[in-house]
């Protein structure tokens, strides 16, 4: 009953522990702190560590055998979305301003749609791609940290960048291409892990995702949610089509917010306080692009793949 249940969800592996989660987070946010051992691994020390290994694992797929395709194949995705970032943020800030319109300001649209979920495009990968495909995880994760997003928002004239963070994004990446090229036998146990590891990344996730932010986002965050995903088709979707040569469904992946998303507004704020006034309801409309996007996207790509099947 239950695998039959798995394979009708899109990403199931990661998906079905974090709804699962994120209901009995939202119902009993103190459900998992009865002791330290539950405490800890709901805690956000493991989803880093969890991220981590999964970013080593990642790592070790990107060997030099691989690396021509993969880097081609990730650098279009990754520069296609900083592109899309870019070019829809500024036509935003130009038509709008800082308000927005419909209560979403230029901070929460660019915050939305330069994030990206590494962690769920892994997933994904798991069902629909190929090794070249989790090889390119290793590029794509550079969009999946704040650090993306407050390059885009400085290029856009907003905020400033902190040069650590890339290396610590980097460094679990760089371990894992050491260790994936140095014995073809780590290559092959890592890439083996990542299938078992993803219902437990799913579930810390949905620990940290509470079900009510989608009514403190209200419509305007529903409504982000649904621009995040479309932004796929603006030049990434044709990028992946047309340059990768592949049939579109990773471009589409990319299109999620990550939970880190929702810290953006608050770490904007403390550096360009003209922003605080925004802070706060940017926060709870990105709490809803992450949840709704986390949804919507495994299920835009189930749909994209089975339109493709019928094509062919």
């Amino acid at each position: 009953m239950l695998s039959k249940i798995f394979k009708k969800v899109p990403a199931a592996t990661i998906v079905v522990p974090m709804i699962l989660a994120s209901i009995l987070y939202t119902l009993s946010p103190n459900l998992f702190k009865f002791g330290p051992m539950t405490a800890a691994i709901t805690s956000k020390e493991a989803l880093n560590a969890i991220i981590d290994i999964t970013l080593v694992a990642v790592g070790s797929q990107l060997t030099i055998k691989r690396l021509r395709l993969a880097l081609h194949r990730g650098l279009v995705l990754f520069l296609s979305k900083w592109l899309t970032a870019i070019v829809l943020g500024f036509k935003f800030f130009k038509l709008f301003g800082r308000e927005g319109f419909f209560g979403i300001s230029a901070l929460t649209f660019i915050a939305a749609i330069s994030n990206h979920n590494n962690a769920l495009f892994i997933g994904l990968i798991g069902d629909y791609g190929d090794e070249y495909d989790v090889a390119s995880a290793a590029i794509t994760a550079i969009i999946s940290v704040p650090i993306f997003t407050f390059l885009t928002l400085s290029m856009l004239g907003v905020a400033d960048i902190t040069p650590t963070s890339i290396l610590d994004l980097a460094f679990p990446i760089i371990v894992g291409i050491f260790l994936g090229n140095i014995d073809k036998n780590f290559c092959d146990f890592l890439f083996g892990t990542q299938k078992y590891i993803m219902p437990f990344l799913g579930f810390v996730i949905g620990t940290g995702i509470d079900l009510k932010a989608i009514f403190n986002g209200g419509i305007a965050g529903i409504i982000l949610s649904v621009i995040t995903v479309l932004a796929a088709f603006v030049i990434s979707l044709p990028a992946d089509i047309f340059i990768n040569k592949r049939p579109g469904w990773a471009a589409i992946s990319i299109y999620t917010a990550a939970g880190n998303s929702v810290i953006v507004p608050a770490l904007v704020a403390d550096l360009d306080k003209s922003w605080e006034p925004y802070a706060n309801l940017a926060a709870a409309q990105l709490g809803t692009v992450v949840i709704l996007t986390s949804l919507l996207v495994p299920l835009t790509v189930s749909v994209w793949i089975k339109i493709n099947e019928k094509k062919s």
